[in-house]
């Protein structure tokens, strides 16, 4: 089996030919490389080249978010907006106009953005950092979100139904360039819903709960108001030649606590997940935090693949317990926290002991993608890395 066909078959919860083992390198590598320190015998590869002589499947879940086809284009991120090849999809403003103002010191690059629209303007800020850059990390911080007053979520409302998405962009040669050794994840969009979007990237965090206490009317009606265009993207995504969908991320039981995904982002999730297999689409969300009270809604949503999970000790589940509730369905794409392969954080007894318990954790193999959650750190030894691969080849696939 490829390794492509190995991921899906994991994901369909049916027999494989041995445990995909599919490391997420991205973040390690571009820091590697921009700090110059990548091994001798690797500094002239690329990612796929480096995943080749490790003989790991490619990693193509998340993408590079300053992949960008215009550099104006890395400013809306700020609104929860990006444009990389891995989206079968363009979006583009109708009416607003986007305005851009970068500052550059030794530091990194500072992003003032303006949006102007008929009904009001808002203005964030964004930050890249020198030590982001060496961390390898592609999303900007943004230190100034879009609404800061009830009057910005009607400039919000306006400008998501503003946005017209042209199915297509850059996803088909993207998929061809990765081919069978990974699976090439169509990213829908970094929230699982209009709600979710609004607390994850437009209003700050405290100000958000006030908002929905004080002024739910106002925010629902700016959740319907957003929906539009995030069920363009969805059916742009349906249309696409994508086997897999990515669409939502970042949940955590702190943020996005059982009773609010449940009344504010489970309707959208399994509205789109539904329309997405209708399509013949698998569907994947980044269920990257702390988890508890959370697992149940994930399967009640119809996803098909928990993406990022990451167990204890670095959370407070065990991956024993998420295979207890999912089964095969979602499957889990994670199961090794990114803190066990760093040596300064995990003595090699409790490496193995920690690997070892992932292995346990698997079961019968079937509805598992084995991978360092969320990502690979700059730091990781690479000693470590190669023997999570040997123990996973060792195991049986007993499914």
């Amino acid at each position: 089996m490829t390794h492509r066909q190995r991921i899906l078959g994991a994901i369909r919860g049916e027999p494989v030919d041995r445990v995909p083992w599919v490391p997420r390198l991205d973040l390690w590598y571009k820091a590697n490389r921009t700090r110059g320190t990548l091994p001798a015998e690797w500094r002239d590869l690329s990612l796929p080249e480096i995943a080749a002589d490790l003989g790991v499947g490619r990693h193509e879940v998340i993408p590079d978010f300053l992949d960008v086809e215009e550099p104006d284009q890395i400013a809306d991120q700020s609104l929860g907006l990006v444009h990389v090849r891995n989206q079968p999809y363009r979006l583009r403003f109708r009416r607003t106009e986007r305005i851009v103002e970068r500052d550059t010191s030794p530091d990194g690059d500072t992003y003032r953005v303006t949006y102007r629209t008929p009904v009001g303007s808002v203005t964030t800020i964004l930050h890249y950092t020198r030590q982001m850059r060496r961390d390898g990390v592609t999303l900007l911080h943004t230190s100034k979100r879009a609404i800061e007053s009830l009057e910005d979520y009607e400039v919000i409302a306006f400008l998501f139904e503003d946005l017209e998405v042209d199915p297509g962009g850059r996803y088909d040669a993207f998929r061809e360039e990765v081919g069978d050794e990974g699976v090439a994840v169509a990213f829908a969009n970094v929230a699982g819903s209009p709600m979710h979007h609004l607390l994850k990237e437009l209003v700050p965090y405290d100000q958000f709960y006030y908002d929905l206490h004080d002024h739910p009317d106002l925010m629902a009606e700016t959740a319907v108001r957003m929906q539009g265009l995030l069920r363009d993207v969805v059916e742009a995504c349906a249309a696409s030649s994508a086997e897999v969908v990515m669409l939502g991320a970042n949940y955590d039981v702190m943020l996005t606590p059982p009773p609010l995904f449940a009344e504010h982002v489970a309707p959208f999730l399994t509205e789109a997940t539904a329309r997405l297999h209708e399509a013949g689409k698998l569907v994947a969300t980044h269920t990257d935090g702390e988890n508890q009270g959370l697992l149940e809604l994930y399967v009640q949503c119809g996803v098909d693949v928990a993406d990022s999970v990451c167990p204890a000790p670095m959370t407070r589940l065990p991956l024993a317990e998420y295979r207890r509730v999912f089964g095969t369905r979602p499957a889990i794409w994670g199961g090794i926290c990114s803190a066990s392969v760093l040596p300064d954080s995990f003595t090699d007894e409790e490496f193995e002991a920690h690997v070892d318990a992932a292995v346990e954790a698997g079961g019968d193999m079937r509805g598992i993608i084995y991978s360092i959650a969320d990502t690979t750190p700059p730091d990781a030894s690479l000693d470590r890395i190669r023997r999570i691969g040997d123990r996973l080849a060792a195991v049986p696939c007993t499914g």
